[in-house]
């Protein structure tokens, strides 16, 4: 039977929170280690290109996966062990299946899209990406289903930082002379993954090759299609939202405009760090403690995890406003622009704030059954964030991207926050009690 919160107290908040903090630590380390090194191996202009290919393998492993991830975060806590292994293999055959049909899509269009974006070069980059869509898609099916049954470890070494930061020490030890862009690196560290993890699962999971459980297993996902769908559709504007600026940059601007954006933008979700392990592991919780009726229970922890979020995030804020040159400065070796973005960091950072205090917000709509709540929030969100965007980045440059980032951050969190309230009775902030 699955535990609600109300079991997990302090202690154990921290200790899993813990867990996958120190994961995250190891990967967003890694993570900044491959922007560090892309940076100073193929310049701005080549990160630059490298965000606007990986922008689309986002986007598309989104679509491939139809929200069924979501699903399987949600009801995996609340089933036996066989009809779960039922659920996720069957997820995982639809995922990567509609990841390999997209992957032929973008690799046909792949001279087109460099066409818009005015790059020539940015066609070797998607191609390196299009074969990179279905391994990437089932990690992240797969790193799901770990989470959902609290396995932080192999959850944590799943995420893409992590990913990033083997590509990192891959460009380094074994540099490259023909490779143009760090597209080739990234897909070759996946595929090098993919033979690992791939032979480990076929090898336990022996029934993945039987037809008939195959095809019952593709069956057990019928009865969730209207949720995943709406879950898709909430993932699929929220990744919009997400990957507008950058995309905007890259065609108003140029990629390498691009790169110097996006150095700024990751080093402002240092702000959310931690937010992400405190986050993680109250999803299953959430998805329980609803079931169960729980509502004290659920509170307690959301105010726990509210007060973790702002203890951390706070003094991350303040240290990033106050001294953004210092850590654009280990990015700017070979790029003077990018030291000179102090106020484009500051003015992302606002926005990461009110992402930190604000809670679990999106978590909340969607393992409460509220998906149309959290689908609702993304659409305004993104209506505002592309117009946004595309009316200030013209006038503004990089700081109008930012600027359309922070405002439409701060407008889909806080709206969601009151709909939570609405709809759940669950207030998320520190001193709204």
């Amino acid at each position: 039977m699955a535990t609600t919160p109300s079991a997990h107290p302090w202690s154990s908040l921290l200790r899993s929170s813990a867990l996958v903090l120190a994961l995250k630590v190891a990967g967003a380390l890694g993570g900044y280690a491959f922007v560090w090194v892309a940076v100073r191996q193929f310049g701005a202009e080549g990160y630059g290109r490298f965000e606007l290919a990986f922008t689309f393998l986002s986007l598309l492993s989104v679509v491939a996966k139809w929200g069924f991830d979501g699903v399987l975060l949600r009801e995996l806590p609340r089933h036996a062990p066989e009809a779960n292994k039922v659920l996720t293999r069957g997820i995982l055959l639809f995922s990567g299946s509609f990841a390999a049909l997209l992957m032929l899509v973008l690799f046909s269009m792949r001279n087109g899209i460099a066409e818009i974006f005015h790059e020539p070069r940015l066609s070797e980059d998607l191609t390196w990406i299009a074969l990179t869509l279905v391994p990437w898609t089932l990690f992240q099916v797969w790193a799901e289903h770990l989470r959902a049954r609290q396995l932080w470890v192999g959850y944590g070494l799943l995420q893409s930082s992590v990913m990033l930061g083997a590509t990192a020490i891959f460009m380094v030890l074994a540099p490259l002379g023909q490779a143009e862009s760090p597209s080739f690196f990234v897909f070759a560290i996946v595929a090098a993954s993919t033979l690992l993890w791939g032979w480990d699962f076929l090898r336990n999971d022996r029934r993945t090759r039987s037809f008939v459980s195959l095809r019952s297993s593709l069956h057990a996902l019928l009865p969730l299609r209207a949720t995943a769908t709406s879950m898709f559709l909430t993932g699929t504007l929220f990744m919009v939202m997400t990957w507008s600026d950058t995309l905007m940059v890259g065609y108003f601007l140029d990629t390498e405009s691009v790169g110097i954006y996006r150095v700024a933008f990751k080093i402002a979700t240092l702000i959310t760090f931690a937010q992400f392990a405190v986050n993680a592991q109250i999803a299953p919780q959430i998805s329980a403690a609803w079931k169960a009726n729980d509502r004290a229970g659920l509170q307690a922890s959301v105010h726990r995890v509210a007060l973790l979020n702002a203890a951390l995030g706070l003094p991350a804020f303040v240290v990033l406003a106050g001294w953004g040159d210092f850590f654009l400065g280990f990015f700017s070796e070979n790029s003077s622009d990018i030291l000179a973005q102090t106020d484009l960091l500051r003015i992302l950072c606002l926005g990461q704030i009110v992402n930190a205090l604000c809670g679990p917000v999106m978590y909340l709509l969607n393992m409460t059954g509220h998906e149309s709540a959290a689908r609702n929030t993304m659409t305004l969100a993104v209506l505002v964030n592309v117009g946004a965007n595309a009316g200030l980045i013209p006038i503004l440059g990089l700081e109008g991207a930012a600027w359309a980032t922070s405002i439409t951050m701060s407008l889909w969190n806080v709206w969601a926050l009151v709909a939570v309230y609405r709809k759940t009775g669950i207030r998320t902030l520190i001193f709204w009690r």
